[in-house]
């Protein structure tokens, strides 16, 4: 296959480079398109009105690659430009230093540049691997194989354009991890707004919601399993909605 790769956590993650190295030795090609510095929860933002500068970079094995100083959608969408005289078979977003499990999707620059590839009309997929940032020992090697198994598998079940899988890992062994299964988003960071008032500013606190779903991605995770999750640009709330024709002017 070929392969655009992109992130949030930058062109010189460490996620990156092990599923790059990864991805070619198992024999596919590999393009990189990355942001030149760690553009973490960027989130969809795209710079408009002024120029991106996707500059050629050293990344051995890769048939070409890019440091830009966008975001990680501005990245996933010149990448795509950039290999359109030879179009890629898929975008993979990541390997992500940390989970995006559940609400934190909203704030995701590694969900943002996969949503933005498959809009653009790739198919894409999104890795990330659960870390303790108290640490700088994470071993990525288990979501790169795995995320190479989901890519694979993909090639014969392609989504409707815009829509991407996420795939999570917890940090576990491959042999350790539990299965592979499919889940639902888990209601992560729809709570309460929460700081923490220190060093003259408010820190931002981590909440968890206080809604319940069985067998959410979040869940699943912390009891070992990997989790997918079909995800798509359309926001809209899948509900009875005709009441709105109601309002009138």
């Amino acid at each position: 296959m070929r392969v655009l790769l992109t992130n949030d956590d930058g062109i010189h993650a460490r996620g990156l480079r092990v599923l790059a190295d990864a991805l070619i030795a198992a024999g596919h090609r590999v393009t990189v398109c990355a942001p030149d510095r760690e553009r973490s929860a960027a989130s969809h933002s795209s710079i408009i009105g002024k120029p991106v500068h996707p500059v050629p970079v050293d990344f051995p094995g890769a048939d070409r690659a890019w440091a830009t100083d966008g975001t990680p959608v501005d990245c996933a969408r010149v990448g795509v430009f950039l290999t359109r005289d030879e179009s890629v078979d898929l975008v993979i977003s990541g390997i992500n230093r940390g989970m995006n499990l559940g609400g934190a999707c909203v704030y995701s620059g590694t969900v943002g540049a996969a949503l933005e590839a498959a809009m653009c009309g790739a198919q894409a997929l999104a890795v990330s691997l659960v870390v303790d940032f108290h640490r700088q020992d994470e071993d990525y090697g288990p979501a790169a194989r795995l995320a190479i198994r989901v890519a694979e598998w993909i090639k014969a079940h392609p989504l409707p354009r815009g829509c991407i899988y996420n795939l999570n890992l917890p940090p576990l062994p491959y042999d350790a991890i539990k299965g592979l299964v499919a889940a639902p988003l888990d209601p992560l960071f729809v709570a309460d707004a929460l700081y923490r008032v220190e060093d003259g500013g408010y820190h931002y606190v981590f909440a968890e919601s206080p809604l319940d779903v069985p067998d959410s991605d979040f869940k699943r995770v912390n009891d070992g399993y990997a989790t997918i999750t079909k995800l798509t640009w359309d926001m809209r709330l899948n509900a009875d909605d005709g009441e709105l024709n109601g309002i009138g002017l």
